[in-house]
């Protein structure tokens, strides 16, 4: 199996993180190129909170996203791995999933833990539902 184009699902946690660092090395092995992708779910159905303080908090947000995707991509770029960066709405898994069809992906790979509610226990909700719903392969970074 030629593996051409990856998806990796990123979040800056310790998992996604490990599983960034082992993806460089898998890409380069495979001349294949990643598509990181990070997921900004809208906190506009927060009936708690008012309309300025949910904007607020977004665009603090989407900050934080940029900041973590302008990083992972400088590791891409230091060991010359092609490497292009997504940033996804909604549901985690199924805006993965989604993507990973749409650019016809050969693998999806992620961290076994991120920042979902709770710290998700052993596998993680997300890396989870990319193992249990995803018609493309998905390995999942230890």
């Amino acid at each position: 199996m030629s593996i051409k184009n990856i998806v990796l699902a990123f979040d800056g946690s310790d998992g996604s993180n490990k599983a960034l660092r082992w993806t460089i090395d898998f890409a380069k092995e495979n001349r294949a190129q990643t598509h990181i992708t990070t997921i900004f779910e809208s906190m506009a159905l927060l009936a708690i909170e008012t309309a300025s303080n949910v904007t607020a908090l977004e665009k603090s947000r989407r900050a934080h996203i940029s900041e973590l995707t302008d990083l992972a991509k400088s590791l891409y770029t230091e060991h010359n791995v092609p490497a292009t960066v997504v940033t996804l709405e909604g549901n985690p898994a199924d805006a993965i999933i989604k993507y990973a069809q749409k650019i016809n992906a050969d693998i999806i790979i992620c961290g076994t833990r991120g920042h979902g509610g709770f710290g998700a226990l052993l596998l993680g909700s997300v890396a989870h539902k990319l193992v249990t719903y995803s018609k493309i392969p998905v390995l999942v970074v230890k």
